[in-house]
């Protein structure tokens, strides 16, 4: 079979073009999650500008860290760090809550700043487990 010029050209065309929906595909490929949501309360009250972590506890290929910052009425919604995508990994997550002091950092002479949370919010003991459909209820409250 004999190939004419404009023919073969418009195959290699049609070629290049098949391979580049492929290849962007599978970078744009969605990883599982599911909605994570919740609420960080202190002593009753809302809690605001607390930056909240879940970095699921067994590792892999599937599991991916999440993170989200609390509103002023202390809620928060979790977005994966791999990509922005909603949601966190289901299964048992580690969770660390870190609290924005408001007041920018410094050599040392400004305010000391006075940390509400407890150790135990910080220090990565803390766990959840995320349910397969996810939940709205991540709640914390110290």
């Amino acid at each position: 079979m004999k190939c004419v010029a404009s023919s073969c050209l418009l195959g290699k065309r049609a070629t290049l073009l098949v391979a580049a929906v492929l290849m962007s595909a599978g970078c744009t490929q969605r990883i599982k999650s599911v909605p994570v949501s919740g609420r960080v309360m202190l002593n009753g009250a809302p809690l605001a500008d607390v930056a909240i972590n879940f970095s699921p506890v067994t590792g892999g290929d599937k599991a991916y860290a999440a993170y989200g910052k609390t509103d002023k009425d202390g809620r928060y919604t979790l977005k994966l760090v791999e990509n922005g995508q909603p949601g966190a990994t289901s299964g048992k997550n580690r969770v660390t809550l870190n609290e924005s002091s408001g007041v920018a950092e410094s050599d040392g002479g400004g305010p000391k700043v006075v940390l509400k949370l407890p150790p135990k919010a910080r220090d990565g003991t803390m766990t959840i487990e995320v349910p397969a459909d996810g939940t709205n209820a991540a709640d914390f409250s110290f």
